[in-house]
Order: structure tokens, then C-alpha cells, then sequence
């Protein structure tokens, strides 16, 4: 049983090799409107001695919201997406607040972030998303 179990690992594995790499498919913002919900400002800076994508996000809806994931594209000059990656800002976010945050990334002529996914907290413990 394991020999067939392994024999057919290094037939898969010998047929992913071979196979060609197709470009994956571009990531958008799950939260249609987010631009009512929340107000972003960013620009490039360092981590730990890395280059990184700094700014702060804040909560312009009267909501409270928890989960909040960002969208960090990397842009070549053209405005082409070089990379993305989704990263947590920590904390729940009271209508009003903000929070900083510090996302790791290639160097790139240009970035642009996104709010990816948030959870809005209906008092009396239902989240909506």
C-alpha cells in the first residue's frame, strides 16, 4: 500500500514538472464599498531593515469593525501589478479609529493598498461580512 501510495507521488510530482506555469489570476478587494467604510493613507518605508508599505488605516463608518485584511499590490512604472499580498492590521476598530501598519513587500516603483475583507460586529454578537 505504500508503495503505491508512493509510486504515484513521484508519477503526480513528474507531471507537475513538466507542466507550464500559468500567471495566477489577479486578487480584488472581496468588500464591494469599502471606500465608504474606511480611508487609507500609505507610502513606501523599511521593516526591520526590508523594504515595506507603511500607513495608517482609519474607520470612517460609525460600524464597528474587526478582521480588517489589507490588499498590498506592488506596481511596476506602467501601473502593472508586479506582486499582491494580503496582510491582518491588528485590532477591532470602533467607529472613528485608526490603526498603523507595516507590511512587508519587494521593492517596486509603486504600491497601492486595498481593504481586502473586514467583519462588521453587530452588538448583541452577529458579525456580518
Amino acid at each position: 500500500m505504500l508503495r503505491r501510495m508512493l509510486s504515484a507521488l513521484v508519477v503526480a510530482t513528474a507531471m507537475l514538472a513538466g507542466a507550464d506555469v500559468v500567471g495566477a489570476a489577479e486578487i480584488k478587494p472581496h468588500m464591494l464599498g469599502w471606500e465608504q467604510i474606511f480611508a487609507l493613507e500609505y507610502g513606501p518605508g523599511e521593516y526591520r531593515g526590508q523594504p515595506a508599505v507603511e500607513g495608517v488605516v482609519t474607520n470612517i463608518s460609525p460600524y464597528f469593525l474587526t478582521g480588517v485584511r489589507l490588499l498590498v499590490d506592488t506596481l511596476d512604472v506602467n501601473g502593472n501589478i508586479l506582486t499582491q499580498k494580503v496582510a491582518w492590521v491588528p485590532g477591532d476598530f470602533p467607529g472613528g479609529t485608526h490603526a498603523f501598519f507595516s507590511v512587508p513587500t519587494p521593492p517596486a516603483p509603486a504600491y497601492r493598498v486595498r481593504v481586502f475583507t473586514y467583519d462588521r460586529y453587530e452588538f448583541g454578537g452577529n458579525f456580518r461580512h
